[in-house]
């Protein structure tokens, strides 16, 4: 594979040249700093954009015009990494090469600009079909993510972090908050949104130096005001006295959820060891600490499971328990953490751990987007290659995963508590 730059005065072009796929792979990605009064319209900005624009009026053209392009796939999306909220528009189409039309490539590729820069606004407002039909699905949205216990127990518990913290706020938000966006406000929010900082990534066998001609042909004339962005990881310390938060609900089972601030973790500890510590801890399956403990050997729930969210510096334990086995989990999952510390797991389960990452990087080399996601992680964070990862992994010692032990430490014990004594196995 080869790795290319290209600088123009409003974005930056990252390429990936490789003859692996017959299909190529674009995001353009505008980056801004977290914001909870942002989130929610740049979730809106996201789908409306890649729904319809002045030359699309609605989402059946674009989708009429992307079967033209020999089944040509568009979409938007916004995502909260750390402290950055990155509005992403993603292209993926069929290497040119295959095609008979030789304007083929400039005409798939001017189509997310045309999406992006020509948006359905008329007198400095969103068109109201589009945005009613837009709001009508993200108000579905927020309704199935109410009626998912796992979901709405996890979105509460990050409430309660501290409320400076981008961790503490998602990117769908409420019904309130829905309802006070208008044609108008999204609009204003869509100047802010051009203007901000780009980068795009394209990855595909093609000339990768006519590509950078064609985009910014198409995309050149963007006035951008420029501004520093922050650091991408959130710090989250944790608290001198843990948070234990009790909020009673609608669901028949309750929920546990134990957020934990990560202390000073060095970037191998991001990048590989702490990956390994939640694999053994709880992110790996049936045969993990917690599993063990709380399911296998005591029956308390159906599944538990631990998460890393690295950009957040947290760690988050979440289980579905009887409520008046709630105290007993929680013994269980410090009896986890000790053991961890103690190293209470064997060569053979560090072994799988190993196995488990490298053959998740390795079906990544085999899609465009897993290549192409690792390739943005690395511009944005020096996240290292996915070749070069493999190797770090190979290096992970018992000794380092022990020593994270210390550098966990508890934030929150947040229980949404259900209506009947049930969640048992």
């Amino acid at each position: 594979m080869k790795y290319k730059k290209f600088e123009y005065p409003s974005f930056n072009l990252y390429t990936v040249k490789t003859n692996r796929f017959k299909t190529c792979q674009m995001e353009i990605i505008f980056k801004n700093q977290a914001s909870s009064k942002d989130a929610m319209l740049k979730t809106f900005l996201a789908d409306i954009m890649s729904d319809c624009s002045n030359k699309y009026k609605t989402r059946k053209d674009v989708a009429r015009y992307l079967e033209e392009l020999y089944q040509a796939s568009f979409y938007g999306v916004t995502n909260k990494t750390g402290n950055l909220m990155l509005t992403s528009f993603v292209l993926s189409f069929l290497n040119p090469k295959y095609v008979n039309d030789n304007n083929y490539l400039d005409k798939v590729l001017e189509l997310p600009f045309e999406m992006i820069l020509n948006p359905a606004i008329n007198s400095d407002e969103f068109d109201i079909k589009n945005f009613n039909i837009v709001k009508n699905r993200m108000n579905d949205e927020i309704l199935s993510v109410n009626e998912n216990i796992n979901r709405y127990s996890l979105k509460k518990a990050l409430s309660n972090l501290d409320e400076k913290s981008p961790s503490s706020y998602g990117i769908l938000g409420t019904i309130k908050d829905l309802e006070e966006i208008t044609p108008k406000k999204l609009a204003e929010a869509y100047q802010q949104l051009i203007a901000s900082n780009c980068d795009i990534f394209i990855i595909g066998n093609i000339d990768m130096e006519n590509v950078a001609n064609i985009i910014f042909k198409h995309f050149k004339n963007r006035v951008v005001k420029t501004s520093e962005l922050p650091d991408l990881y959130v710090s989250n310390p944790a608290p001198k006295k843990v948070k234990n938060i009790i909020e009673p609900s609608k669901f028949l089972e309750s929920n546990l959820v134990n957020i934990y601030s990560l202390d000073k973790l060095t970037d191998k500890e991001k990048v590989t060891t702490f990956h390994f510590y939640n694999y053994l801890l709880g992110g790996g399956g049936l045969n993990t600490k917690l599993y063990q403990l709380l399911r296998e050997k005591n029956s308390l729930c159906y599944g538990v499971k631990s998460h890393y969210l690295k950009y957040d510096n947290l760690l988050v334990i979440q289980t579905s328990v009887n409520k008046n086995n709630i105290k007993k989990a929680e013994k269980l999952i410090k009896q986890a953490f000790k053991e961890m510390k103690m190293g209470a797991f064997t060569d053979e389960e560090l072994d799988n751990a190993r196995k488990s990452f490298i053959f998740s990087l390795n079906l990544a080399l085999d899609n465009p987007s897993g290549i192409l996601n690792n390739y943005i992680f690395h511009i944005l964070d020096g996240l290292p290659l996915i070749e070069d990862r493999i190797k770090m992994i190979q290096e992970v010692t018992k000794e380092e995963i022990i020593t994270l032990g210390h550098k966990i430490k508890s934030n929150i014990s947040f229980v949404l508590e259900g209506e009947e004594n049930n969640g048992n196995n």
